[in-house]
């Protein structure tokens, strides 16, 4: 039977992960039964897992690495909607290149950038780091940069800025372009902002950057927050089984980066970010945390906060989302939501052929 196919009222794929995608452990359990966009295969449901060992939060099946690497590829589906505005962006940049200096002229006094999201959430992170005031050589990289936003606001503030990104050569006309972490302990922080959902290991990837940090530097982590699910109650914004298909609690990327040697030092709450990006619901978890030489022990039991919030938001859905109340097995679950989205597509189908037929004489 075809992947994505109920056999009856009970949901089971060949590739189901068997393991955890990020401590490798295999006290992974079902949390929950997730309704997709439609894959090649026709599957149109996804379960959704968790680890009992570090509190990771997957959609399974996974993606493979190669279809990952297509989606964010120059030529991908990520790159693609995004062209236009990162060729203007290009063009802007080549053009002030190009300008020749005028000796005779007084440099131009740059005005202050405005309060945009990278602004405020530079200044959010200025307590914990000299963010205006940089000692000569300082770095940073960006893992996952996109256009280069946020390494420009670094930049124009006397930083060395680096940045790895595979989908586009944009933000390389103005900073240096890495391939991979590297591991001498030069870099004074590591940002990734919203990065970690879209990896098919983000322990490996903390472990990399962990080797990019000196002792007493900083990383900074933005990713969908799924501990608030229940109060704004966006599953597919945490979790969709195409672009997030990692997920988080504040108690797992604690876990998660007392793993690879960093201790939090601060929950960035901005309702101003919030309200200009997420319509003011929060949604975003940011996290400021220090490399140290003696991380703590992550957090006990580091799954219970996932396993409670999704219990709470499937109390409160409606409809398919909320089928089966938590007392059905999540295989039969994923089967009621699977054959619910059959008999939509029927009915859709229905009404289309009914509109192009043409009355009879």
């Amino acid at each position: 039977m075809p992947a994505g196919r109920a056999p009856g009222w009970w949901v089971r794929f060949d590739n189901e992960a068997t393991r955890c995608p990020g401590c490798a452990s295999e006290r992974i359990q079902l949390l929950e039964a997730l309704s997709i966009s439609r894959k090649p295969d026709g599957r149109t449901v996804a379960f959704i897992s968790g680890c009992e060992a570090c509190g990771l939060v997957f959609a399974n099946p996974l993606p493979t690495a190669e279809q990952l690497d297509q989606y964010y590829s120059e030529e991908g589906a990520w790159a693609a909607p995004r062209a236009e505005r990162l060729e203007r962006i290009e063009r802007s940049y080549l053009r002030k290149a190009a300008k020749p200096p005028r000796p005779d002229r007084p440099p131009r006094v740059k005005p202050p950038a405005p309060p945009g999201g990278p602004e405020r959430l530079l200044n959010a992170i200025a307590p914990y780091l000299p963010i205006d005031t940089p000692a000569p050589g300082v770095k940073v990289l960006d893992f996952g940069c996109g256009d280069g936003k946020l390494l420009n606001r670094f930049q124009d503030r006397g930083w060395q800025t680096y940045g790895i990104e595979p989908s586009t050569d944009v933000p390389f006309i103005r900073h240096t372009r890495l391939e991979s972490p590297p591991q001498d302990g030069s870099f004074e922080l590591v940002v990734l902002h919203h990065v970690l959902e879209h990896v098919l290991n983000p322990l490996d990837v903390l472990q990399q950057l962990s080797g990019s940090v000196r002792i007493g530097g900083s990383v900074l982590i933005s990713v969908p927050r799924l501990d608030t699910l229940a109060v704004h109650r966006d599953l597919n914004y945490c979790i969709d089984a195409r672009r997030h298909i990692m997920s988080f609690t504040e108690r797992c990327m604690t876990g998660l980066l007392a793993r690879t040697g960093f201790e939090n030092a601060a929950r960035l709450d901005l309702p101003e970010l919030d309200q200009s990006h997420t319509d003011g619901q929060p949604k975003r978890l940011r996290l400021i945390a220090t490399r140290v030489a003696q991380p703590p022990p992550p957090p006990a039991m580091p799954l219970v906060p996932a396993i409670e919030v999704l219990r709470q938001f499937r109390r409160r859905s409606r409809g398919v989302k909320g089928l089966g109340n938590g007392l059905l097995p999540v295989r039969v679950r994923a089967a009621l939501i699977q054959h619910a989205r059959e008999r939509e597509a029927q009915a859709r189908r229905a009404a289309r052929l009914s509109e192009t037929k043409t009355p009879a004489d």
